[in-house]
């Protein structure tokens, strides 16, 4: 799989946009989001707030809305040209269903080269291996494309499927973080988690410009 080139912050174009990568795996397109992505997000969002809600930090009143979806796109196009955090979702390649997203987040270069990861999956579609599958494309893009050495990883300590996933993928449980991240309103406790890039198929890209 080939990626394009990171490009330095001083390069890009004034108004900031999303690639136009796809990451394709066997039954999935994993790719930054557009805007025509607006109506499926809302609607896949909308029948998944009971399960999503008491995971996620507190969900802004107006967040099930396609005005909503457009400005966290033009955020998610900066983080991307800024080289901040990266945002992808997740598309079944059998009907073009949208069923979930994926986000490396708190991207940090220099020494650290290091992101942290967060997913979400339509509840109906759980249980098929479909973000094992999104994930293993997203993590290699991450230390292959990106040059990433280490991915981290937070779960609630009750969230038993999720800490299964990242154990399968090969993380490794680090820690115990108390009042870790505010959730649906509450500082939560979270189990840490870390995987690092043990090998190299080729140079590491090299040190975005600051």
């Amino acid at each position: 799989m080939v990626w394009p080139a990171r490009k330095s912050v001083i390069d890009a174009p004034p108004t900031p946009s999303l690639p136009s990568l796809i990451l394709t795996t066997p039954r999935l397109w994993v790719r930054p989001p557009v805007a025509a992505d607006a109506p499926a997000w809302v609607n896949i969002r909308r029948a998944n707030r009971a399960a999503l809600e008491p995971v996620e930090p507190t969900w802004p009143d107006d967040c099930l809305s396609e005005e909503f979806f457009h400005r966290r796109l033009k955020r998610q196009a900066r983080d991307w040209h800024e080289q901040a955090a990266y945002s992808f979702i997740l598309r079944r390649r059998a009907d073009e269903a949208l069923i979930g997203g994926i986000n490396l987040n708190h991207v940090a270069w220099g020494a650290a080269r290091q992101a942290s990861v967060g997913y979400w999956l339509d509840h109906a579609q759980q249980g098929q291996g479909y973000m094992r599958e999104a994930l293993t494309a997203v993590i290699e893009y991450a230390f292959e494309g990106l040059g990433l050495h280490r991915i981290q990883g937070a779960c609630l300590p009750d969230n038993h499927k999720s800490i299964a996933l990242l154990r399968a993928l090969g993380f490794e449980e680090e820690g115990f973080a108390r009042s870790y991240y505010r959730i649906n309103g509450a500082w939560e406790d979270h189990v840490l988690f870390g995987l690092i890039r043990k090998t190299a198929s080729g140079p590491t890209p090299e040190q975005p410009a600051r």
